[in-house]
């Protein structure tokens, strides 16, 4: 039979639903079908049909994200992506990819990116990964802030019923703003996941949020009652913080929840100053690092111009054949078509991962990812390219 690839329909959105739980070995409750249903704009969906039946599906949401000086530029978060095991080996993923990928580009966003459930598939359709998602366990019992690091008490508050998403919805917008590759959260978005984290999820409660003036944290608390021996375990979902202080705030009570002996997280960055908070900075353990935010850049041109640069330089990348200039510096910069030498050569997923600046292009030569002209111009690209704070996201899509 042939394959149809199109828009789903309203109509099909139970269907939709079907295939990507399959997938994923998450099926769908008919209540979870109807309350995900305004969060997904259809006309960003492609579908591959076969007799009448959906074989794979891909979509995307519509974000703005955070790029290196603060700009933000338009960016399609891929999500969805599944292929019936029926259909695999095929090229259909790769067809129906492509057609969102259409899609993106003719909506004007110069960025497109994904989270992976698998890490073999996406650098053959032009992604790289350009930031880690860190798991972390924290024994709470033997971690404290530091007795010259503690804030006084006060300052920390819970939040209730109808002041949640309003505050949270507002600390987020200065968050991501200050963030490199951290994307908006809409209105709708904000008050959905709201009604989402409200309900327990398997052993743990719902989500229980704490509010600074300048900042908020989100936990679930899963009990450990242990025969009279509590510990408890906290599962942070974020923590938000536009100060300082209200980082050492946050986790300052974070740390003093009653009866909890660990605190787990995936929302932690690598480079996040906790560790130096406390009096035994080991206690904040990596358990694992995983590939975070996959990007592809759709418009090289608006993508790599609006974001800034480290020092002042110019830099000609070739990716794919194609060779591109880059005048930057602090303050801005311009990126066009180049006849001119290169002085790096990569994949277009190579070019990709460098968008952001957590990537060192070092990284990508010693890996075999990219070649340089000369030594000397690789160590300039190394501090063009990256960025003092590394990037991260807390938002999954």
């Amino acid at each position: 039979m042939s394959i149809e690839i199109r828009c789903p329909t309203d109509e099909e959105w139970a269907e939709v639903c079907e295939v990507d739980g399959r997938a994923f070995g998450t099926p769908y409750t008919p209540e979870e079908i109807e309350d995900r249903r305004p969060l997904h704009d259809l006309s960003r969906f492609r579908v591959a049909l076969e007799g009448g039946r959906i074989v794979c599906v891909v979509g995307s949401y519509a974000f703005d994200v955070t790029l290196p000086g603060g700009a933000a530029v338009p960016m399609a978060g891929v999500t969805w992506v599944s292929t019936a095991v029926t259909h695999r080996r095929q090229g259909l993923m790769r067809r129906v990819i492509g057609a969102v990928h259409d899609d993106i580009d003719a909506r004007g966003e110069p960025v497109a990116s994904l989270y992976a459930s698998e890490g073999s598939i996406y650098e053959n359709v032009g992604y790289g990964i350009a930031t880690r998602i860190r798991v972390t366990s924290i024994d709470k019992r033997v971690a404290r802030i530091r007795e010259d690091f503690r804030v006084p008490s006060g300052s920390v508050r819970y939040l209730e019923g109808d002041e949640i998403v309003p505050t949270i919805s507002k600390l987020w917008e200065h968050y991501r703003r200050q963030h490199v590759g951290e994307v908006t959260r809409s209105d709708e978005v904000q008050q959905i996941t709201y009604e989402m984290r409200s309900k327990p999820l398997g052993a743990a409660s719902r989500a229980i949020y704490l509010a600074h003036d300048d900042g908020y944290a989100m936990y679930r608390l899963e009990p450990r009652w242990n025969d009279g021996h509590p510990g408890h375990i906290l599962h942070l979902l974020e923590l938000v913080a536009l100060t300082p202080d209200a980082h050492a705030a946050l986790w300052q009570t974070l740390l003093d929840v009653d009866l909890v002996a660990e605190i787990r997280s995936r929302a932690i960055a690598l480079d996040d100053p906790l560790p130096f908070l406390l009096e035994n900075q080991r206690v904040v353990r990596t358990t694992d690092l995983n590939d975070g935010v996959w990007v592809n850049v759709r418009d090289i041109a608006i993508a790599f111009g609006a974001r800034t640069y480290r020092q002042a330089d110019r830099i000609v990348l070739e990716a794919d054949g194609e060779r591109w200039v880059i005048d930057g510096g602090p303050d801005g910069a311009s990126c066009r078509r180049s006849r001119a030498r290169a002085d790096l050569t990569t994949s277009h997923a190579g070019f990709s991962a460098m968008l952001y600046g957590g990537v060192l292009p070092s990284a990508l030569v010693a890996g075999r990812r990219m070649s340089a002209r000369s030594a000397d111009a690789l160590a300039r690209a190394d501090v063009f390219f990256t960025t003092s704070q590394l990037p991260h996201s807390q938002t999954a899509y």
